[in-house]
């Protein structure tokens, strides 16, 4: 490509780090994109492909936005279909609601840490960060002061958050994030990736009408290969989101895979149930290590702080248990924390064995942190 071709690119775009191509090893455990522990159930697949065996596999969709799925998740929620809007993972609504918003130089105001889709969207954008630093002292609890000064010091367009967040799993309370849209100047985005893992519904937040929640079917209804989100808002901002969402956001397959999701929700409310027991016994047997801080969490996973460095224990799980776990060295914040998705059973057993065997013969080693 030559130079002049090169410099059409967006100064945030050409920052970015380049894409690579990489596999996970299916062979190994993955517990660490924080995915179902459970596949979606064979008899509801099957309802899926039913369905999908009538329909004309040759047309486009029969409107340029889902609207069956529109109107069943508006009803779910007891709102308007006006204040939906449906696209192929919330990760593609986190890039139309900034493609919406930011102009270059713009401030984006975050928490930090937090999921890193916010400040790689932000930067792609060309956008001033502005990070509010969470503490292990206080157990990442939500900075709303400090956070709600940030926003209006800098006039920020938007303030992104996870509720319950990501990666520490901590639970904000709704009062802590009413107060905190009710002082940004701008608009308050709320990742609620995980909200069904602690039964917490922030829809009363929208009628304040500058809050979007984001929301997805990857983790509780076990369709993270599908890929669909969906963010709910005022309809005012609604509409001028769906000007942004591709043509045709789903494919016919996303829609009606999600439509079946949401018929039998009772049975994922079944899993998710077995999920969290399984996240509390894992956190209680990790908890009960030699030098191993375990945070609350209202996700489907668990952040673990260790007093040791980490790469004998990564190593060891990696190679004696075949465990995908997450290292958070990616976060400044996290640099001796791992992250691990609640996995089924036999492979939550695999995690305990693999840590304590790990801690349990190095806990009289001399640190070295």
């Amino acid at each position: 490509m030559q130079q002049d071709e090169f410099d059409v690119i967006r100064s945030g775009v050409k920052a970015a780090s380049p894409i690579g191509r990489s596999l996970v090893n299916e062979a190994l455990h993955r517990l660490q994109w924080n995915e179902s522990p459970e596949d979606f159930p064979a008899d509801l697949k099957e309802e899926v492909l039913q369905r999908l065996a009538v329909l004309p596999w040759s047309r486009y969709p029969v409107g340029g936005r889902p609207w069956l799925l529109i109107d069943a998740l508006a009803a779910h929620f007891k709102l308007a279909p006006e204040q939906v809007v449906v696209s192929e993972g919330s990760a593609d609504l986190i890039k139309a609601i900034m493609a919406a918003t930011l102009r270059p130089g713009d401030v984006v105001v975050m928490p930090a840490p937090t999921f890193l889709l916010y400040r790689q969207n932000a930067r792609l954008h060309e956008a001033a960060l502005v990070e509010i630093p969470l503490t292990a002292e206080n157990g990442y609890a939500l900075p709303v002061t400090e956070l709600a000064a940030a926003a209006q010091e800098s006039q920020a367009r938007l303030v992104v958050l996870c509720a319950p967040n990501n990666p520490t799993g901590t639970v904000y309370a709704e009062s802590d994030l009413r107060r905190l849209a009710q002082a940004t100047p701008g608009l308050l985005v709320i990742d609620e990736a995980y909200a069904e893992f602690c039964d917490q519904d922030l829809t009363g937040l929208l009628e304040l009408g500058n809050v979007i929640l984001l929301r997805t079917f990857s983790k509780f209804y076990a369709m993270a290969g599908v890929r669909v989100g969906y963010a709910l808002t005022s309809p005012a901002l609604a509409a001028e989101l769906q000007k942004v969402i591709t043509v045709f956001p789903l494919s016919t397959f996303s829609e009606v895979a999600a439509l079946v999701a949401l018929k039998h929700r009772d049975r994922f409310l079944a899993i998710r149930d077995r999920v969290v027991d399984e996240r509390e016994r894992l956190a209680a047997a990790l908890a009960a290590l030699p030098g191993v801080r375990i945070f609350p969490s209202g996700a489907n996973f668990v952040l673990v702080q260790l007093s040791r460095p980490k790469a004998e224990l990564l190593h060891h799980l990696h190679h004696q248990h075949r465990l995908l776990i997450s290292d958070m060295a990616a976060y400044p914040e996290l640099v001796n924390c791992v992250r691990i998705s609640v996995g089924a059973p036999v492979q939550n057993d695999r995690v305990i064995q693999g840590f304590s065997e790990t801690l349990q013969a190095t806990a009289l080693a001399p640190s070295t942190i």
